[in-house]
Parts: structure tokens; sequence; C-alpha cells
């Protein structure tokens, strides 16, 4: 039986790959193909209508057996067909929850980036979303940052978290002047 166990834990281990629950780890400038492939594997799914594409477009959570203590969604923003903006969205009923989620989402963010006190304070002279009780905020590349939020709950989403990745505009200073 012991023997049993291990295999069927080693065989799990080796089927864990990205979750739900994983901070998002997708770049900026995909295309719209791009995007959906990678959001279906963070488990969250786009069906196509055949209509026009909207923006920003909305992945709900892939459907799944099981009961879940929150729900959770993902709006991507494109500009010329490539993503700017990607915003996920978790809402949960008990505030504990959320906060436990909070602090776990950022605990795993630590792991994959140094904390960014700048970026934490360019994404506050953006302006906050309504709700904000805290943030934490990392930066992915020059001009890319993610943030992830503890809110209180407000419409229209009434979500509780809200983890973002954004392109912030480049510096005056990093804009070349041509004459």
């Amino acid at each position: 039986m012991r023997g049993f166990c291990v295999v069927l834990g080693a065989l799990i281990s080796a089927c864990g790959g990205v979750t739900a629950e994983a901070p998002l780890t997708l770049k900026l400038g995909g295309d719209r193909a791009a995007t959906t492939s990678a959001l279906r594997a963070h488990k969250f799914c786009h069906t196509e209508d055949g209509g026009p594409q909207p923006n920003p477009a909305t992945y709900p959570r892939c459907e799944r057996a099981g009961a879940e203590w929150g729900e959770s969604w993902v709006s991507a923003r494109f500009e010329q067909d490539r993503l700017i903006e990607l915003r996920r969205y978790e809402r949960f009923s008990d505030d504990g929850r959320a906060v436990e989620r909070w602090n776990q989402l950022v605990g795993d963010r630590l792991k994959l980036h140094p904390d960014a006190p700048d970026a934490v304070g360019e994404l506050q002279a953006r302006g906050l979303p309504p709700g904000t009780r805290t943030m934490k905020a990392w930066r992915l590349d020059a001009t890319s940052v993610v943030g992830v939020y503890l809110l209180t709950p407000t419409a229209p989403e009434n979500a509780s978290i809200l983890e973002s990745i954004l392109r912030l505009p480049k510096p005056a200073s990093d804009i070349e002047v041509v004459h």
C-alpha cells in the first residue's frame, strides 16, 4: 500500500503544472491566439461565438469538477490585436478566505520576482482600483508591472482580489525626439 501511495503522489505531482490559482505568467504583447492558449494553460477558457472579438475579452474559469471557495475570471485588453493589459478577478463571499488567498498569491509572486517599491509607486500614481485595502507590486521588465490588490468588494466586479499585469508608458526621458 505504501508503494502505491508513493507512485500516486509522484503521478499527481507530475500532472500538476500551472493552475488557475498560480500567478499569471503571460507576457504582454502576444496576439489573441497566443493569449487564449496561455490562459487555457492557466485554466481560464474563452469560447468564440463567431462574432466580433470583444475588447476587453473575458476568460471565465474553465469547467471543472468539485466545489470552489470563490469564483475567478480574467479580462484581457488588446490594442491592434496585441495584449496590453491582463486582469484576474477573484470573488469570495468570506473575507477570511479572501485575505488567505491574497497572502498565498503574494507569497507565490515573491517566489517569481523580488519586491519592487518603485512599481508600487507607479501603480499608485495611476490610481488604485476602488476599494483597495492593500497591494503589492513587482516589475516584470522595463515597461511591465504586476500588482496584486486586496479589495473591499465594490460594484461592478465585486471582486475581493485583483491581479493586474499592465504596460506602463515610457518615461519622458526614454522617448526619442526626432527633429
